[in-house]
This record gives structure tokens, sequence and C-alpha cells, in this order.
């Protein structure tokens, strides 16, 4: 990944005590934020606000979470991925968590899919069946706090995200670093589909998220988004007329890369203001 730097925990020179106000990393911090509307201000009570887009950079998906887990102690949330893992495909290199484990120092799954963390047990990894939304859940499996948490593809299947979001801070170290991946709710592909009089949409998801909403909901819940990217899929995985759309979609994000796959927020802890 060429952009570590971006990423709080592997930048040396990044600090790990809290953003001071005014600071160069509070700025930074401060551009993935959005904007809310000052009260006194003609339309704050209109029901749409707008909300300019931040200049990004579109990545690789798993490229990009390799390179932050290198060398570090990191937990990922979700990591039991249906659709790879049977026993062929926990071989061909398209299991992320397998490829996290080649890089990382330490790695430790973590799942609510009590059938796919027996599955890992079996095949030699550290795993633990927990609900992240309940804390008692994750304080009785006592696992260390990671440097990094991955979160990839779940926040868009929990029913309470306040809940989930909070449970995750015991996962972390407090100067450690959470990366979280979504689906993104405007890809290109979303809105050609709708087009035709369709939704894609996976069966367990009960939410979708844009940048606002994504970032927005990650700092009202004592995170702080440092870093932002909207990240592609692999169009090998995709069924042939899908292809198509793909290869739009991703000739589109050259001008509008949030028509991109999906979303990746960098974030960590905001500091207490209790």
């Amino acid at each position: 990944m060429d952009d570590a730097t971006t990423i709080p925990g592997r930048n040396p020179t990044s600090a790990a005590a809290p953003v001071a106000p005014g600071s160069r990393d509070a700025r930074t911090a401060a551009a993935w934020v959005p904007a809310q509307p000052r009260a006194g201000r003609a339309g704050d009570q209109a029901p749409v606000t707008t909300h300019r887009l931040p200049r990004v950079r579109v990545v690789d998906r798993d490229e990009f979470l390799l390179g932050a887990a290198a060398g570090r102690v990191v937990t990922h949330v979700g990591f039991v991925d249906a659709t790879v893992r049977d026993d062929i495909a926990r071989t061909d290199g398209r299991w992320l968590h397998a490829r996290l484990a080649g890089v990382a120092r330490d790695l430790v799954g973590v799942d609510i899919n009590v059938d796919g963390v027996a599955g890992a047990r079996a095949a030699g990894y550290e795993a633990h069946a927990i609900d992240c939304e309940d804390p008692a859940d994750i304080a009785r499996a006592a696992i260390r706090p990671a440097e990094l948490v991955v979160v990839g593809e779940v926040i868009e299947r929990v029913d309470g995200v306040g809940a989930f979001l909070d449970g995750l801070r015991a996962l972390t170290t407090p100067d450690g670093t959470m990366i979280v991946t979504a689906s993104n709710a405007f890809r290109l592909m979303n809105l050609a589909a709708t087009l035709t009089g369709r939704e894609l949409a996976h069966p367990r998801h009960v939410s979708r998220f844009s940048w606002y909403t994504l970032v927005n909901v990650l700092e009202r819940n004592s995170w702080q988004v440092v870093a932002f990217h909207p990240y592609e899929d692999s169009e090998g995985a995709a069924p042939g007329r899908a292809r198509t759309v793909l290869a739009a979609e991703r000739a589109a994000r050259l001008f509008a890369p949030f028509l991109a796959s999906g979303l990746i927020a960098v974030c960590r802890q905001a500091p207490s203001t209790g």
C-alpha cells in the first residue's frame, strides 16, 4: 500500500496521543468529516443538506487491507466469508482472512457465525464466536486489544450499529486503528439496476452507506475518521453480464470516484470527553 502514512500507528512519526485541536492531524481528520449546518442560518431546517465530497483515490480493497495489516497485531471482525469458506476456496488465495494471516504478526478472527468459527479453529486459526453488539459477549472472550481491527462488510448487516461500534472499542488498543469497509450505496451498478426496475441487495443487509452516512455514524459513536477511500471490486469475480457494468464503473470512477464498488473508512478512537 503506497499511502501507509494516512494510517495512524503505521507511520513512526504519527502521534499516538489524542489529536490536538488546530494541529495538522486535526485538520487532516476534519477533511473527511461531513460539515454540519450551523444554527441560525437559512435552510437549517431543510430536509436535505448538500455536502461536498472529498477528493479521494480509489484503491484495491484487499491490497489496502493487507498493507495495513503487515507486521501488526490484527483482529478481523466478520472474517467468515460465506462465499469462500469451503475447502477449495481456502486454498486458492481468495479468502481474505487467510491472506491476512500471511502478513500479520498475529491474527484473531471474530464472527457471529458459530459453524464458520468452528471450521476456522479446526483449520488452525484462532477464532471466537462473538456478538459484537453485546459488550458482555466481547468481555467473556477476553481477546487482547489489537493494533488494527478490520471490520469487513459487516456494518451493513448490524441492527444496532451504535452498540456494535461501541463494542469494537474494547478490541482495539487506545492508539490503535480500525478499518471499516462497506458496500457503496451509490455504486454505478446499483444505479444501473434501479433504472431497470430492480434493486441489488444481499439478503442479510439491513442498511446501506454512502460517504456521508458512514463517516457520520462512525463520528457519532466515538470514532474519528482519519482517511477515506472508495474501493474497487475484482472483475474476475463477477458473472459475464455484470462485467460490462463493472467496466463502466471503472471508467466512471476516473471522474466520479464515489461511483466505485465500496467504501473504506480508516479511523481511531476519539479522545474521551468525560
